[in-house]
């Protein structure tokens, strides 16, 4: 009997839709019939798909929403009166997952045409989250204000998320830095092989030294000596015959 087994942890590039609550016509956040809050997303005109992180992956990601979406219409009551929205993201791939819920600000400028005065929204924010074993650890999206507002075209808003992802609850691992990592971690038995290819190229160099320059060496300095002792013994008898002879 085989078992299938699925993963529960995000992988590299995997989706995390994110989802806030929508505000009314007064500013307060809406509900369901069952008292659960009313949860949406932005219909992205790129992807035709909820707005989404990725897993992992530092980066830009762009998302433009039309002036009908109810997620806009939300953004700009945001604005209007001077409120975060609740966010959340799940913490993995479970069906019934944990989710981790933060408060994303909206800010925008008012820009007067004519005797209209239109709210427009700051769609640049920055997307700090941390991971950790494939799970969402902890994160936070903040607007940035010192960027060039995004335009706004034939009624759509682009809104521009500058996401950056973090190994662990500290700010010293980058996840793409641990990916890069890992992608060179050798294994076993490639290590094995790596140890068996060197201590045959150890010995193969080891023998061909010895073979080629030690013994070599070794040889020459004893016959050396060898020669310089015979030298030495037949002058020590041809001094001693010389003395005979003299006698």
């Amino acid at each position: 009997m085989l078992l299938c087994v699925l993963s529960i942890e995000f992988k590299h590039n995997d989706e995390l839709k994110v989802e806030c609550a929508q505000l009314g016509e007064q500013g307060g956040e809406l509900s369901n019939s069952d008292g659960s809050l009313r949860w949406i997303s932005p219909t992205c005109v790129e992807t035709h798909k909820p707005l989404a992180l990725y897993y992992g992956r530092d980066g830009p990601i762009q998302c433009s929403v039309k002036a009908e979406d109810t997620f806009h219409e939300t953004m700009l009551r945001a604005i209007t009166f001077d409120r975060a929205l609740r966010c959340r993201v799940a913490r993995n791939k479970l069906k019934f997952a944990q989710y981790m819920e933060f408060s994303v600000r909206v800010e925008g400028v008012r820009v007067r045409g004519g005797k209209t005065v239109m709210r427009r929204i700051a769609g640049n924010f920055n997307a700090v989250f941390h991971g950790l074993q494939g799970n969402l650890v902890s994160g936070s999206i903040y607007p940035v204000m010192d960027q060039p507002l995004p335009e706004t075209v034939s009624g759509v808003t682009t809104m521009q998320f500058n996401q950056k992802w973090y190994e662990g609850t500290g700010l010293s691992v980058l996840m793409a830095n641990k990916r890069h990592e890992e992608e060179f971690v050798i294994e076993p038995v490639v290590a094995i092989m790596f140890c068996i290819l060197t201590a045959c190229i150890v010995y193969v160099v080891g023998r061909v030294y010895v073979e080629g320059s030690l013994i070599p060496r070794a040889l020459k300095e004893h016959r050396d000596e060898k020669d310089k002792a015979q030298k030495e013994f037949d002058a020590q008898t041809s001094a001693t015959s010389e003395s005979k002879k003299t006698k």
